[in-house]
């Protein structure tokens, strides 16, 4: 069956307006609302941070980062200091933010966040001043997502098989909980990259872990053997046609070296968070990505070993332990084991039996 090539929107394309009028409605309440349900369900995972610690999240706002920020807080009692990039009018960061900061500042938590390009040098200054003299040692955690999800020249254009997705107005994440949410499978075109989006691409997702690792380590602040330098990674199949063709591998490659020559300069314990994909907003903007997620996400469920972002999140604590041991920290084994049925799913997919395939997910 011949599939209709359809354009990929952001947010599944809903209207900006009303996302303002949304957020401001409603925002705040939605991300109090979340965040106490999501505390409710939080336990100790086992980081074991010194009191006299700190962990620079970069990210914090949304999706993974988040997740992690909130374990971090509300389950292990850490001080946790986040810089986001976020409009206040059009995006639920800010409210996952404030609500986040209210939060721990009720229960006598440290929370702080800057709403700021990460990748500014003055950025950088004014977060390592607020931490120096105040703490021993921290950790960073880079979530950064701002990467072109386009091909290398050498590749070309193409189309890539995808599905239509709503997106929650509010959350701005796919909503996969109804049947009728799921409007359409088809084609989206997948466009080459210029140099600048492969320069941002990388400025953002390549070296900018080392941005902050040198004057961390300049101000005192990287302990040897025992400060984390860590990277939301993603391991991607090699023959992916957006992922493994574009920008966002190049700068995976580019930050894995950024690891290493942070290990070996600081003596950081650099790890890599290797996650499966999650319905995240940065997901949503990868073309293949709703379709991706959708489908790994039903078999794993199948098989019982589906995980949320919440509890990726959780299981990410233990890198910051004394104990942890490795360069990587694997979250991804159940999603790489389901992807060989994922892709025989994935060439039977039709319009015919679309809503079918994704039974697991609606609630």
């Amino acid at each position: 069956m011949e599939l209709e090539v359809f354009r990929k929107l952001p947010l599944g394309g809903t209207d900006r307006r009303s996302i303002v009028q949304a957020l401001a409605q409603d925002g705040l309440r939605v991300a109090r609302e979340l965040l106490a349900a999501q505390r409710a369900e939080l336990r100790p995972r086992g980081a074991g941070l010194a009191k006299d610690t700190a962990v620079v999240i970069l990210g914090g706002s949304n999706g993974l980062t988040r997740a992690l920020a909130v374990q971090l807080l509300f389950g292990e009692r850490a001080a946790v200091f986040g810089v986001h990039y976020d409009s206040e009018k059009m995006q639920i960061g800010g409210h996952h933010v404030a609500a986040i900061v209210e939060a721990a500042e009720a229960e006598g938590l440290t929370a702080r966040f800057w709403n700021a390009d990460a990748t500014k040098p003055e950025t950088v200054e004014e977060v390592v001043a607020a931490l120096r003299g105040r703490y021993r040692a921290v950790h960073l955690v880079n979530g950064i997502a701002a990467g072109a999800t386009k091909r290398y020249a050498e590749h070309g254009p193409t189309n890539v098989k995808d599905i239509d997705v709503a997106f929650d107005p509010i959350l701005q994440v796919p909503d996969f909980s109804r049947p009728e949410n799921i409007r359409r499978v088809g084609l989206v075109e997948v466009e080459v990259a210029t140099d600048t989006d492969i320069e941002r691409t990388n400025r953002f997702m390549g070296t900018s872990s080392l941005l902050w690792a040198e004057p961390l380590a300049a101000a005192g602040l990287v302990a040897r053997g025992e400060s984390v330098v860590a990277f939301c990674d993603y391991d991607f199949e090699p023959d992916d046609p957006v992922y493994a063709m574009g920008p966002l591998a190049g700068a995976k490659k580019l930050q894995r070296q950024t690891m290493q020559e942070i290990h070996d300069r600081f003596g950081a314990r650099t790890v890599r968070l290797c996650y499966p994909a999650v319905a995240t907003t940065a997901l949503g903007a990868i073309p293949g990505g709703l379709l991706m997620y959708g489908l790994s996400a039903q078999i794993l469920e199948e098989r019982g070993q589906y995980q949320d972002v919440l509890e990726l999140g959780a299981a990410t604590a233990p890198i910051f332990a004394p104990g942890f041991q490795g360069s990587i920290l694997r979250l991804d084994e159940a999603y790489q084991a389901a992807l060989p049925e994922f892709h025989r799913r994935k060439d039977a997919l039709s319009p015919t039996n679309l809503r079918d395939a994704f039974t697991k997910l609606y609630r």
